[in-house]
């Protein structure tokens, strides 16, 4: 998200659409790292998701013009690379989908603690990637990201039902997956 000092998202596209270039740079740094959060956690490799957030930040700088609202720029950014994700996913078998390329988790430093958790979280993981492409994306929407169902419906094109319903279903296939590896 943006801080106090930095200007709105609006006005940031207004400067480039007035020939400011460089000002794109803002909503890059604004909103590139949860992006690649987002698409990793929807490829299951930091590569492709490195790949789709590339693509989706250079279709979103060449079709700025068609932002209707600058001041939701991070839900149409967000639409934009989820469905570059979605390109990515249909371009590969589903037996593609690794999540050995994701991000290494922190050394726990023997810290019985850190180390259960980054376990836990090995295993969220894991069962995240058995999600459908759909639950998947609509479950980090939701949980990791933290976006609202209004914002998600932006991003997705789905209806707000619709979307309670994937998050619902992909939050008790994950407690069921999470419940096998107990």
């Amino acid at each position: 998200m943006q801080a106090p000092e930095e200007p709105p998202d609006a006005t940031v596209v207004a400067r480039v659409l007035s020939g400011d270039a460089e000002a794109f740079g803002i909503l890059i740094r604004r909103y590139e790292p949860a992006l690649h959060r987002f698409a990793t956690r929807m490829l299951g490799s930091a590569d492709a998701a490195a790949d789709a957030v590339a693509e989706g930040l250079v279709r979103a700088y060449r079709h700025l013009r068609s932002c209707r609202e600058p001041a939701r720029f991070r839900t149409w950014v967000y639409r934009i690379v989820a469905n570059r994700c979605k390109s990515h996913l249909a371009r590969r078998p589903s037996s593609d989908l690794s999540l050995d390329d994701l991000p290494p988790l922190p050394d726990p430093a023997d810290n019985a603690t850190a180390l259960e958790r980054a376990e836990q979280l090995m295993l969220v993981t894991r069962a995240l990637g058995g999600l459908s492409a759909e639950k998947r994306e609509a479950f980090v929407l939701k949980h990791v990201e933290g976006l609202s169902y209004e914002e998600m419906a932006a991003v997705t094109g789905a209806r707000i039902p619709t979307l309670k319903m994937r998050v619902h279903r992909a939050r008790e296939a994950l407690l069921d997956t999470l419940k096998e590896y107990q």
